[in-house]
């Protein structure tokens, strides 16, 4: 075989994410979401990527998520620019331009385990999230990963 280790792969897969968010006093907000994707390597890196929808109100926007092994970096591009880390035990402050103005936004990750690999896998996040240092809320992200059919 001889396939060499730095070479780059890439598939279509498909992608299920179980999103759930708790606000203080309001019903939990879920969003369950399949979608095609790509799962792809570089630099011995995998990352996976997937437009988001209507569904999830940020239809325009794509969706990439850097994986390594103890973080994760979600880039988004496109009508909801935004990017943000998860790293176990980590606080992560990012900033955020909305149409009222910038605003800073932490995350704080509780849990994170990541299984994904060539051959697809999943991803559990837990964090919470404040909001100008306002407690907005815990999350839990999860995406699990499967080779589209006929992707070999």
């Amino acid at each position: 075989m001889g396939a060499e280790q730095g070479a780059s792969m890439k598939k279509d897969v498909i992608i299920t994410i179980a999103s759930r968010q708790d606000f203080e006093g309001c019903e939990p907000d879920r969003i369950d979401l399949i979608t095609a994707g790509r799962l792809y390597r570089r630099n011995g890196k995998y990352f996976v990527s997937y437009e988001e929808s209507e569904l999830t109100g940020m239809e325009g926007t794509r969706t990439t998520l850097k994986l390594e092994e103890r973080q994760v970096t979600m880039t988004r591009t496109g009508t909801h620019p935004a990017q943000m880390l998860f790293a176990e035990h980590k606080k992560h402050v990012g900033l955020y331009q909305t149409e009222i103005g910038s605003m800073t936004v932490s995350t704080h990750t509780s849990h994170l385990v990541n299984t994904i690999n060539e051959n697809g896998g999943s991803l559990a996040i837990d964090y919470t999230v404040e909001i100008d240092s306002n407690l907005a809320g815990t999350h839990r992200f999860e995406m699990a990963v499967t080779p589209s059919a006929g992707g070999h």
